[in-house]
């Protein structure tokens, strides 16, 4: 959802995106946000001031039967419409739920009115307890006291709580950078920045986080140097760094797209190799990292094929719909890219094979979701598409005639941000057609 936000600090209105449902099954990439502190974050293009936004909040986790609802006291809702706002979150959980997954706790939601107490229950599905949040919590003040500190006084808080000073820490170090870049903040940049490679060389966990960042980087350049990192690339990559365990399962997750045959057969080459040699220690190694590397390939394989069967039935259910634009808006929350990779493939070999009735249908869906994805966009956002599909000056003039209300200086600092991003993209032929639409609007400015 698109909501409209005034910045408190400069006064510029600007638009954010806002999500009032999490699904840790059906969405964890917004799962993901909610746990790293950047979902319903809003930025002012303007000035680049921002924070959380406070907005009601369901989180739903099938696998823990948990489904709770923040609702913010400072939104100061009366009992009628916090009422109507459960029942509506409560019917769209249940309704996004196939029939046989409809359990009874799902219409006793959990209500929340403490943002803590809301991340806490989140973070225990993950394993994470509330000594474990003390501790991060306790981390969270080491850093920002290290940010702020002269080198005297980092000199003693690291060797005093270095203990604290783990893989987490870094990760919310690296954390803090990001939101600095997207607030333009560079003196904080460069502190952080200059705090992280001090860290780097004057921890253990500095240390070995910098080896695996080095290892990555060589898989990184010589993949790109051969056009793409191989099966035989990535073994290569594992047996020169085997030693080091940390390093070798750092290398895989980066590269397990190319976990694949040849990868395995690479290393059971290896093994043999080391066998022949009377290398019993390199045998035994590589034949650990062998068995733990298939077990993940398994794991990845039962995934794809989960995600793909889920895939699968979500489009049968649009295919079999009487009004597939009114089941595509039920069932958007679906729609991930496996949905569109998969749709994509059917009607392209519906296509192929000459079924089209069956091809009929699939476009159908397809050009459904279209229209749904620019319905949800922003009205500004909608007039530079409606000018791009322009076919005619006439058209085209007809538009900027219809919405004369919305051209603006905005407007057009917003055409040169799209077109920034395709000449990034190398599209020519867009970049020329938004150029032409940016001249017609200054025109009738």
């Amino acid at each position: 959802m698109i909501t409209q936000i005034t910045c408190p600090n400069c006064g510029a209105p600007y638009r954010a995106e806002v999500h009032q449902l999490v699904d840790a099954r059906r969405t964890p990439e917004l799962k993901q946000r909610l746990l790293n502190g950047s979902l319903n974050m809003a930025v002012c293009p303007n000035c680049g001031a921002g924070g959380q936004m406070s907005s009601i909040l369901a989180y739903h986790d099938a696998d823990h039967e948990l489904f709770m609802i923040y609702l913010p006291q400072e939104l100061h809702l009366n009992q009628m419409q916090r009422e109507q706002l459960i029942g509506r979150m409560t019917q769209d959980v249940t309704n996004s739920l196939p029939p046989e997954e409809r359990r009874a706790y799902i219409l006793q939601p959990q209500m929340i009115i403490n943002m803590q107490t809301f991340m806490e229950k989140v973070l225990e599905t993950e394993g994470i307890t509330k000594e474990m949040i003390e501790r991060q919590q306790k981390q969270v003040e080491l850093l920002r006291t290290l940010i702020q500190a002269d080198q005297d006084v980092q000199d003693y808080l690291i060797k005093e709580r270095v203990s604290e000073i783990d893989e987490t820490f870094f990760a919310m170090l690296q954390s803090f950078v990001d939101a600095a870049a997207q607030a333009n903040d560079e003196k904080q940049m460069v502190a952080m920045t200059n705090l992280r490679a001090r860290l780097m060389t004057e921890t253990a966990v500095g240390r070995r986080l910098e080896q695996r960042q080095i290892a990555i980087h060589k898989l990184s350049r010589e993949a790109k140097q051969q056009g793409g990192l191989s099966p035989q690339l990535l073994a290569k990559h594992v047996m020169a760094n085997q030693q080091d365990e940390d390093v070798v399962q750092a290398l895989v997750m980066a590269g397990q797209g190319a976990l694949r045959y040849e990868f395995f057969s690479e290393l059971t080459a290896a093994i043999e190799a080391a066998e022949k040699k009377g290398d019993k220690t390199t045998a035994v190694r590589l034949t650990n990292y062998r068995e733990q590397f298939l077990k993940i390939y398994e794991e990845m394989q039962n995934a794809s094929r989960q995600v793909l069967g889920e895939a699968n039935q979500t489009l049968q259910l649009l295919l079999d719909a009487p009004d597939k634009a009114m089941a595509v808006r039920q069932h958007a929350d679906k729609l991930d890219e496996t949905f569109m990779y998969l749709l994509s493939a059917r009607l392209a070999e519906a296509e192929q094979k000459g079924r089209q009735a069956d091809a009929a249908a699939l476009a159908e869906v397809q050009e459904a979701i279209i229209g749904l994805v620019e319905d949800q966009m922003p009205p500004e956002i909608q007039l530079i598409n409606h000018l791009i599909e322009a076919e005619t000056p006439a058209q085209e003039a007809a538009i900027l005639d219809a919405n004369r209300k919305m051209l603006s200086p905005e407007l057009v600092a917003m055409i040169d941000q799209i077109i920034t991003q395709a000449t990034q993209s190398g599209q020519p032929e867009l970049n020329g057609r938004l150029q032409a639409i940016k001249a017609a609007i200054q025109q009738k400015l």
